[in-house]
């Protein structure tokens, strides 16, 4: 204790301040201690709150639906476009990981439901006629993506792709990043790691012919290639050979029944002066090939000119057309070079030419040329030197005034072809005329030759300009319809031969399918068609059907036409109608010679068929 106006020491003051600091600071670490302590307290009670949500909500299990309405929200519905490059591996890519994880508490059928849910409706339709008669629900969740895919897929092929790349050039109104961009693309369908180095020799080969002489060769390469795993260019080299000695043998036997090529020959004959007679030269046997004495002069390959594959091939140094690169001079000489003069023996200023024999109906094309205002069908021939008419022909013309022949015919097959005369005459093609020389035989033949065909230039024109011209004769037509008034009348007609047959195949189900909507404006025109068909007893009304497939066709002159649409399931049910379909090319050979054309176009064609009594 200190007395008043004792003083009291520094030091004492000091230590009780510094005392009373400890104190605070002691009490503050007390409180900071039982601060943190509540919070771990709290901390503790949070996650003990939260594990018991979550053990709550493991017990309540979630709904299929909802997890498919969830899930199918953020799925947008695929509608195939081939065009657009949006196929169903495309699309489904988008949404892999989705199926995989996001999905991975459903099971296999919610899956199915899930992704037969999106596809759009025509794609949902084409998806379920393509498994007919099984449902979605038949198949597991990978089967059904494998489907999509196939059924879905891109309609190119891997070559396509392959040489779209190699074709790949940049518009120019395209920027260079879309450009990568798409390079990038064609570059990863072009699956280079899968193609070996022969393989890809094998592409560049195909891709580069591109004459009109190499699409059948080409097509049997590109198939080769698509079935073959490795093929070489060696392979594809000898398969090129090996077509072309099949298309010149069936040339050959073609050429040896009825077809006969006309083609330039030597321009000098040489003859003995001696009065002995030459022996006749030996006869080939029927079976032996002809061979031709040097090689073609527009290749260099050993085969007669006439069947030399450049006939159309474009020389890269002359810019001409019908020879090699190479031999520009010897296919521009005309004739062939002059024997050396042998002892014994003169030239004679005469020509020998080959001349077709054959008359040929399904595959030759015919001109009509006038001569001298009579109208004269001649046979179109390219490889004919010489344009020949016959004798007949020659008298309807008037017999006009000739001279002997300046060459000597004889037919491919080396037998001579007798020329009475020749005469020079105008000729009229497509009202254009030209003087021409002609030659007249004692066989049936009419050829116009090449020396008309460049006169008039037809061989720069298409072919059907001029060949196996089409026209309407309107006056047989009213004649026909007077004199066959019930064959063309408005009113339905039957069929009386024979009635329609539908076999089911064993265990089918039947499909109905509801009906489709009906615009409100067009409910009478189908009423009254409706109507139309019941009186004219095609149709039946019926209560009940086991089977269904309605369609309503619009037709551009406004009418309406009620069939069926048996593509929902009828077609698949049925046994299949076995018919051999005749080739557009033997449609066409027959056609070939024919003057006069007519189209029998049955109205309702379909409804004049009347099926039996088990199908009905």
């Amino acid at each position: 204790m200190t007395t008043p106006g004792q003083q009291v020491p520094v030091e004492s003051i000091i230590l009780q301040v510094l005392q009373q600091l400890q104190q605070q600071q002691a009490v503050t670490s007390q409180l900071l201690a039982n601060q943190r302590e509540a919070q771990e307290q709290h901390r503790m009670l949070m996650q003990q709150n939260r594990d018991a949500l979550q053990n709550i909500r493991l017990q309540i299990p979630e709904s299929p639906e909802t997890i498919l309405d969830s899930i199918g929200a953020n799925i947008k519905d695929f509608r195939y476009d081939t065009e657009e490059g949006v196929t169903f591996a495309a699309w489904f890519s988008r949404y892999d990981e989705l199926f995989a994880k996001d999905a991975a508490r459903l099971d296999d059928a919610a899956k199915v439901r899930l992704l037969v849910r999106k596809l759009g409706v025509a794609e949902h339709e084409r998806f379920l006629s393509f498994i007919m008669p099984k449902t979605p629900k038949d198949f597991n969740f990978q089967q059904v993506v494998n489907k999509l895919k196939t059924l879905f897929g891109a309609a190119e092929s891997v070559i396509s792709k392959r040489y779209r790349c190699l074709q790949t050039i940049k518009s120019p109104t395209e920027d260079y990043l879309s450009y990568a961009c798409r390079v990038n693309k064609n570059c990863v369908e072009f699956e280079l790691s899968k193609l070996s180095e022969d393989e890809f020799k094998s592409l560049v080969f195909v891709c580069g012919l591109k004459g009109e002489s190499d699409t059948d060769i080409r097509t049997r390469l590109l198939t080769k290639i698509e079935d073959s795993i490795a093929v070489t260019l060696e392979q594809l080299s000898t398969e090129c050979q090996r077509l072309m000695n099949l298309r010149h043998d069936t040339a050959m036997i073609e050429s040896g029944s009825n077809s006969v090529n006309v083609i330039s020959g030597k321009h000098q004959k040489f003859r003995k002066q001696t009065k002995q007679e030459s022996f006749p030269k030996r006869s080939p046997p029927a079976n032996e090939k002809k061979r031709p004495s040097g090689p073609c002069w527009n290749c260099g390959l050993m085969h007669f000119s006439r069947d030399c594959t450049f006939k159309n091939h474009q020389c890269a140094e002359c810019k001409r057309y019908g020879h090699k690169a190479g031999y520009c001079g010897s296919a521009q000489k005309t004739s062939r070079p002059n024997f050396k003069r042998m002892s014994q023996r003169v030239p004679v200023d005469t020509k020998t030419v080959e001349v077709s024999v054959g008359v040929v109906q399904d595959r030759r094309k015919f001109v009509s040329v006038m001569l001298n205002g009579v109208s004269v069908r001649m046979q179109f021939d390219t490889a004919s030197d010489i344009s020949v008419v016959s004798v007949r022909t020659w008298k309807q013309l008037g017999s006009p005034e000739g001279k002997s022949p300046s060459v000597n015919a004889k037919a491919a097959s080396g037998d001579p072809l007798k020329l009475v005369s020749q005469f020079d005459y105008p000729v009229s093609v497509k009202g254009v005329t030209h003087v021409g020389t002609i030659f007249v035989t004692e066989r049936d033949l009419h050829i116009l030759g090449l020396d008309l065909i460049e006169a008039f230039q037809l061989d720069s024109v298409p072919m059907s300009a001029f060949c196996n011209e089409v026209s309407v004769s309107s006056p047989l037509a009213d004649r026909l319809k007077a004199q066959y008034p019930q064959v063309f009348s408005s009113e339905l007609g039957k069929c009386t031969k024979t009635a329609v047959k539908l076999e089911l195949k064993p265990n089918q189900q039947p499909v109905f399918r509801p009906k489709r909507p009906v615009a409100y404006a067009m409910y009478n025109t189908v009423d009254d068609e409706l109507d139309r068909l019941e009186r004219m007893n095609i149709i039946t009304p019926v209560d009940y059907s086991e089977w269904a497939a309605p369609k309503i066709v619009r037709k551009a002159n406004g009418s309406i036409r009620i069939c069926g649409d048996y593509s929902t399931g009828l077609n698949d049910a049925i046994q299949p109608n076995q018919y051999p379909l005749p080739l557009p090319q033997d449609i066409f050979v027959k056609l070939g010679n024919c003057k006069i054309f007519s189209i029998i176009d049955m109205s309702e064609s379909y409804l004049q068929l009347e099926v039996d009594e088990p199908t009905s």
